[in-house]
């Protein structure tokens, strides 16, 4: 087998903006569309990925990465596979809380978080550790099944900042450090001797370095 043959490339891509307004929120598992201006840019990312080669397509059950999945076939001879597990960090009962709001409504969680984000538990929610757990077993998977091929997965910043984090062997707590913008395209070639990260947080139209600015959002 030729090198690029046991290849697999994941492009790995965050939903659009979500239909809640501009201001900064948890949203984990709560269940929003995409805005209009979420739509446009994974249109946006739609046409800059027309001459790429994409063999598989990937989306959680939530209907922002649905939505996203949806825009991204459009054209082509693929249809989006819905996998559960892949959905965003539950944030228990933070979800739909203003980031703004959350040191006066959860100042113990905060501290956690600032303390160490890798293990800390949203109230009635998860930790990385258990993000990990359900999400990783299905990557490897994937990575395994589509080998010298191209699959997209549509998803969400915190499941995204695990599987570039896991590619790139960083530290759980480190995982925050990795922006993804709405819309943005992360590229991962897995073959050997190890996994290498080929774009990050890439947004179509944007100049070099623009891609970096925090959205501000984690969902």
């Amino acid at each position: 087998m030729s090198l690029e043959a046991s290849v697999t490339t994941l492009l790995l891509i965050r939903h659009g903006q979500t239909a809640d307004g501009p201001a900064p929120r948890c949203h984990g598992w709560t269940d929003l569309p995409l805005s209009e201006e979420g739509a446009r840019q994974v249109k946006r990312l739609a046409q800059y990925l027309r001459a790429w080669r994409v063999d598989a397509l990937y989306a959680s059950d939530l209907i922002r990465s649905r939505h996203t999945a949806e825009i991204l076939a459009a054209g082509r001879n693929v249809r989006p596979v819905i996998r559960p597990e892949l959905r965003e960090i539950n944030f228990g009962d933070l979800e739909g809380c203003l980031v703004d709001e959350l040191p006066a409504r959860f100042p113990a969680t905060v501290a956690a978080w600032r303390a160490n984000p890798a293990t800390c538990r949203f109230p009635n929610g998860e930790t990385f550790q258990e993000v990990k757990r359900r999400v990783l077993p299905t990557v490897e998977s994937l990575v395994a099944r589509h080998a010298g091929q191209t699959a997209a997965l549509a998803l969400h910043s915190g499941v995204n900042r695990v599987i570039l984090g896991w590619a790139l062997g960083l530290p759980d707590e480190h995982l925050v450090r990795l922006e993804q913008d709405h819309g943005c395209l992360n590229v991962i070639a897995f073959g050997p001797p190890y996994p290498r990260l080929r774009l990050h947080n890439f947004l179509p139209g944007f100049l070099p370095g623009a891609a970096c600015l925090a959205s501000g959002r984690v969902e």
